[in-house]
């Protein structure tokens, strides 16, 4: 489905005469670009099948792209990958903002928190924002003292608030 895809990399350039495409990469993950992985690019899926790293970025060689021209009508164009397609590149217990984001959140206790509305990025760990309908926003700090559980195929998040924390703000 088009809409679980995430932009990996957008083509910034061609290289030589045989289709190679100059890629600037917004991944965190280097090792999404391995050979033989699947990207999407142009609606149609390709798998890598060489990879340069260089100094202007990325060089990649796609199935079914081996000449310039056929390479110049991709420049501009994102390269799109499935989260999950490169699952072992993700520490265990990592999600994506998207997963988080509209997640219903419990207490200890079982007692409804409210629904995350924004995730709050401070360098350290994120903060979880979580707004009700009763009561002011509650900052929750997404460690791994704080969240219990998370699951994403029911949308909901499982929390133990320390002492102090449960004061809403």
């Amino acid at each position: 489905m088009e809409n679980d895809l995430i932009t990996v990399g957008i083509v910034r350039g061609v290289r030589g005469l045989k289709g190679q495409l100059r890629v600037e990469s917004l991944s965190d993950y280097p090792d999404r670009f391995q050979r033989g992985q699947v990207l999407k690019l142009g609606g149609l899926e390709r798998t890598i099948l060489r990879v340069f790293d260089e100094p202007k970025g990325l060089i990649l060689e796609l199935e079914g792209i081996d000449t310039r021209e056929g390479a110049e009508k991709f420049r501009g164009c994102e390269l799109k990958s499935t989260p999950y397609q490169s699952a072992h590149l993700f520490p265990e217990g990592s999600y994506f903002h998207h997963e988080i984001i509209g997640m219903k959140v419990r207490d200890q206790n079982d007692d409804d928190l409210g629904m995350i509305s924004e995730i709050i990025e401070t360098g350290a760990n994120d903060v979880y924002v979580v707004t009700n309908s009763l009561d002011k926003d509650i900052l929750i700090p997404a460690i791994s003292s704080v969240i219990c559980e998370v699951r994403v195929d029911v949308n909901t998040m499982r929390v133990n608030l320390p002492p102090g924390l449960n004061t809403r703000i």
